[in-house]
């Protein structure tokens, strides 16, 4: 099988950080429960993993996947989450 020639990621047309993004999520259930273990629900610790193509103070967005184009140029993502920043409780960079 011939060997495909893999495009290099060009920092100025992506220029994102690749990150750990560790942050705080709603636990809910709509299933009956006694009191006392309602009361003592608490919310989820997640982690989502990719480049990170938003952050601002409404808003941290991180990013899966990506394609490039036949031009090398990338242009489409997919796989992502978008976060309340303020529920965003740690960034790991990955260096890359």
């Amino acid at each position: 099988m011939k060997k495909k020639k893999l495009p290099i990621i060009d920092k100025k047309n992506f220029p994102y950080q690749l990150a750990m993004v560790y942050w705080e999520d709603i636990v809910g259930d709509a299933g009956w429960a006694e009191i006392p273990d309602i009361k003592n629900s608490s919310t989820a610790v997640c982690c989502s993993f990719g480049w990170i193509v938003v952050q601002n103070d409404k808003k941290t967005v991180v990013m899966a996947d990506f394609i490039f184009e036949d031009n090398g140029k990338v242009k489409t993502g997919g796989g992502y989450t978008t976060i309340p920043t303020q529920n965003v409780l740690e960034i790991k960079k990955i260096k890359t």
